[in-house]
């Protein structure tokens, strides 16, 4: 029993060793995704106000020339 945990110690060290890298790379991506989000948001913020107040503009626009 000893001969086969002495084998098997290596092996649980390498995945965990392979876990806690799998572990960062998860936060990074999470951290890269709310970073991504809240400068997608903040950024695009006055670009969606105005493309929302042309949109009734362009329809009626739009509208009376195909009247």
């Amino acid at each position: 029993m000893n001969e086969e945990l002495d084998r098997l110690v290596p092996l649980i060290d390498e995945i965990d060793t392979k876990v806690d890298r799998a572990t960062m790379d998860l936060k990074i991506l999470i951290l890269d995704k709310e970073t991504i989000f809240k400068i997608r948001s903040s950024r695009n913020f006055c670009m969606d106000i105005i493309l929302l107040c042309n949109i009734p503009g362009i329809a009626s626009y739009l509208y009376n020339i195909l009247k």
